[in-house]
């Protein structure tokens, strides 16, 4: 599979990351959730870019920018809802599909519209969800045939950098569900998401072209990264957790 070829002299990736460039701020201000989704997703690909050796900067600026196209409708999408409730529940589900989808497409248009955004990284970015099948949508009613609810305008990714980026944002949000229905990420957990992510993505033709080579690193990378995130949020958990006990035995 091959690389992005791109113009490090045209472009500055380091300004795209900065937290003060105004679409991020727009971001941040209008859809949260997705912000910080798409930080945890540059940090991912971040770390499995430095396993792979490709382009730790450019794979940040693409896990940052992916989901842009969210900010036109961010109350669509569930890490932006905060508990008030999901309008899909109420929603056709073609309808919903329509709404969930086009964030691809808005995603490429804004980002076109940004002067300083190489337009090299529109099309990995388009890529991100190939042409997977909204399963939460699927689900919902099988009288529908499932290929109705595949993205469509956008193949299965055609470089190296778009398969990570498609892996890393599969996987972030299967963990953050996790989290949001308060259930303890284990290390057994992570592998288990990682794998299986894979095997579906690559069972749906979506990973043709990567080397199985490739493959066991973005593993190796991801299942690293996310230990470490867990394990330290475990630790302070119990640390909080002994300094509480101290406490009360202090006051006994």
């Amino acid at each position: 599979m091959d690389t992005i070829v791109f113009d490090h002299d045209k472009y500055d990736l380091k300004s795209l990351l900065d937290a003060k460039h105004p679409f991020l701020e727009r971001l941040r201000d209008k859809a949260p959730g997705t912000y910080k989704h798409c930080q945890n997703v540059a940090n991912l690909c971040e770390s499995v870019a430095i396993e792979l050796d490709i382009d730790a900067n450019l794979m940040k600026v693409l896990g940052q920018y992916h989901d842009a196209g969210k900010i036109t409708f961010p109350e669509c999408f569930y890490e932006n809802q905060n508990g008030s409730g999901n309008l899909h529940d109420d929603l056709d589900p073609m309808i919903s599909f329509h709404l969930l989808s086009k964030h691809v497409a808005d995603g490429a248009l804004i980002l076109e519209q940004l002067d300083d955004f190489p337009s090299e990284l529109i099309i990995p970015i388009v890529q991100h969800h190939g042409n997977t099948v909204i399963k939460s949508l699927s689900n919902k009613d099988k009288k529908i045939e499932e290929d109705m609810f595949r993205y469509r305008n956008a193949t299965p990714p055609t470089s190296l950098e778009a398969a990570v980026l498609m892996i890393c944002d599969s996987v972030e949000a299967t963990v953050r569900s996790k989290e949001h229905n308060d259930e303890v990420v284990t290390s057994d957990d992570i592998k288990t998401i990682i794998l299986s992510t894979i095997e579906r993505l690559e069972s749906d033709d979506q990973l043709d072209e990567i080397r199985v080579g490739d493959l066991k690193k973005i593993k190796k990378a991801l299942q690293r990264d996310l230990e470490s995130k867990y394990h330290k949020r475990d630790s302070k958990a119990y640390e909080e957790e002994d300094d509480k006990k101290t406490v009360k035995e202090t006051k006994k």
